[in-house]
């Protein structure tokens, strides 16, 4: 323990961020070593914890989310964006979402994997190619099952019908993996592309740059201006403990005048046509 102390210590010099981030990587690593049987216990969690670097949280208006929002309607990306604003979720997770993951009935979605790109290392420590693989959540707490707003299951029943028509278009050459989210073969989208297409949408209608990650902290502010308790939205978010949280929207607690009002229906655009 006092060698990865004295590990990260030294790695925490670097920069503000370098501490946590290297505590991060460390982490997923023995993770790794754990999974492979290499170890028997991951010592990352007991180590000295580094506080994270506080994001530049993008707050938009009013009427700048119902701009986006009316372009997004538009957009194959709308789905997406939709579970990102309205239900807090990590990029990694969206894309690992399947239908069987939705309970239609009661409108909840079970989050209980990702899509993360796994490197394929070769002689000499090179990366040679990073292909995307199915892992568990990011924390033990990000396994949550959370309710959906019935646009959401509109959107849903509609991106059904989309991958009905790529499955009949591409036969046996679709991929089926039951993601909700995928290229027209069935593959999953690569991880940059959601953001990418976030960023065109924005120039496109003269907003703000918007990432996934952005969308996330959007709907961590609207639980806050809604007086729900942090250690709820914790849960919702998935976070490893309330301290987390804290950390991350402490100053937009104390800070009320910035945060967007609550997104209700008058935000969704109406006349939403087509299937993707």
């Amino acid at each position: 323990m006092e060698y990865l102390d004295g590990l990260l210590e030294r790695t925490s010099k670097a920069c503000v961020s370098a501490g946590n981030k290297g505590r991060e990587i460390l982490n997923l690593a023995m993770k790794e070593a754990v999974i492979e049987g290499y170890i028997n216990v991951n010592p990352v969690p007991e180590t000295k914890p580094y506080k994270r670097k506080k994001p530049n949280i993008v707050i938009l208006s009013r009427e700048k989310i119902k701009i986006l929002l009316q372009a997004a309607s538009k957009d194959n990306w709308y789905l997406e964006i939709l579970l990102g604003l309205f239900c807090g979720l990590r990029k990694g997770e969206i894309y690992g979402l399947k239908f069987s993951d939705f309970d239609l009935e009661r409108r909840s979605v079970k989050i209980s994997r990702q899509i993360v790109a796994n490197p394929i290392i070769k002689e000499g420590s090179r990366i040679e190619e990073n292909i995307l693989i199915e892992r568990d959540p990011k924390t033990p707490n990000s396994f949550r099952v959370l309710r959906v707003p019935e646009v959401i299951i509109t959107e849903l029943e509609k991106r059904k019908c989309l991958i009905d028509m790529y499955k009949e278009k591409m036969q046996e050459a679709f991929i089926d993996n039951d993601y909700i989210s995928c290229q027209a073969n069935g593959k999953v989208h690569s991880l940059s592309a959601m953001n990418n297409a976030l960023t065109k949408l924005c120039v496109r209608n003269g907003l703000p740059a918007v990432t996934v990650h952005g969308l996330r902290h959007m709907f961590a502010t609207i639980l806050v201006e809604q007086g729900v308790p942090l250690v709820k939205i914790s849960g919702l978010l998935g976070h490893s403990s309330v301290n987390t949280t804290f950390e991350y929207y402490c100053d937009v607690m104390d800070e009320k005048e910035k945060i967007i009002a609550f997104m209700n229906d008058a935000f969704i655009p109406e006349g939403r046509e087509g299937t993707g």
